[in-house]
């Protein structure tokens, strides 16, 4: 009996072994899937953008760097665009998706949100405040 259950040990580590490795990154994740969830769950959000992000003024001028602290801090995406009543539209750019958030039949509020992809996964990676 001891014979077999060494051999059944045995065993299930071969197969272990021929497990393949585990998958680093996305296996081509669809932008649609991916935004929803970015919009609305913070950890995942904040494991989706890339720090220090680049955050542009367009009406300053001004470039500056938002810290993993500051984004956690930050009010989430969803509730944003609920609580000021905007809408968003998506486009495709060259290496990426962009995110316009914006007050419709108005120029006072526009936001872009730049995403890219790398291994798969889709991150955010620049942030752009083109308000008047």
């Amino acid at each position: 009996m001891k014979k077999i259950l060494t051999l059944m040990v045995a065993a299930a580590a071969l197969a272990g072994c021929a497990a393949p490795p585990a998958q680093h990154g996305c296996v081509a994740e669809k932008f649609d899937s991916f935004l929803p969830r970015y919009m609305v769950d913070r950890q995942f959000a904040t494991g989706r953008t890339v720090f220090p992000l680049e955050s542009l003024g367009t009406s300053e001028e001004k470039k500056t760097q938002v810290t993993r602290e500051q984004f956690a801090a930050a009010t989430l995406l969803a509730d944003v665009i609920k609580t000021e009543h905007l809408s968003t539209r998506q486009l495709a750019t060259p290496g990426g998706m962009e995110l316009n958030v914006f007050r419709p039949d108005s120029d006072s509020l526009v936001y872009f949100y730049r995403f890219r992809q790398q291994d798969g996964c889709w991150y955010l990676w620049q942030f752009e405040d083109s308000s008047l």
